[in-house]
């Protein structure tokens, strides 16, 4: 068994079991995203695509600041759930999944006490957030009751109904991401070639 997981990515059986989560709650478009999500890490777990993963993307400030710009545009002067949100959410993807999607190469900074602690507390702090969304969602559909213990999404609807929540959620959202992922070129300007 041990031989047989050999190389699996950790992410994997959180994908696997949340597409079987959407697939049961009825929800196709989320159903589909994790679906596609754990078919590619299978993919490159079994080595089906002869790709090397790149090493981590550096996109220019002035980049990222077009495409939020561009994307809160459309959020700011659209109907919630329209035509025009599937087709930011179908650019965005592929875009998306090569900013996330490499391997860091290179030697690895040894891991200290302070790394392993941090390591531990956002671990228990995405599992116990996790565990509580699920718990929400269980709870108000068996109980018909989405108010006496709301999930997330309950919680944030009234903000997304309004354009301008919709824009200033997507632009944190998107500049949490950027932050996180640490792809920002040093400088910034269009001419800027830094790594």
């Amino acid at each position: 068994m041990k031989r047989l997981l050999s190389g699996i990515n950790p992410w994997l059986p959180v994908l696997a079991f949340t597409t079987f989560f959407h697939v049961t709650r009825g929800s196709v478009g989320d159903s589909i995203i994790f679906g596609l999500g754990s078919l590619l890490l299978i993919a490159d777990w079994k080595k089906l695509i002869p790709w090397h993963m790149p090493e981590r993307p550096k996109v220019s400030g002035w980049v990222i600041g077009v495409v939020i710009a561009i994307s809160c545009s459309v959020l700011l002067f659209t109907e919630r759930d329209g035509w025009q949100d599937r087709v930011l959410l179908l650019t965005l993807a592929p875009i998306a999944l090569v900013m996330v999607y490499y391997r860091d190469h290179g030697p690895k900074p040894g891991a200290t006490k302070q790394m392993a602690r941090t390591k531990w507390i956002w671990m228990t702090l995405a599992l116990v957030m996790a565990v509580s969304e699920l718990f929400a969602y269980i709870f108000a559909t068996v109980y018909k009751d989405d108010t006496t213990y709301p999930t997330i999404s309950i919680l944030v609807n009234p903000v997304l109904e309004s354009p301008w929540g919709r824009s200033t959620f997507l632009t944190l959202w998107m500049l949490i991401g950027v932050g996180l992922l640490q792809i920002r070129k040093k400088g910034g300007g269009p001419s800027d070639s830094n790594p």
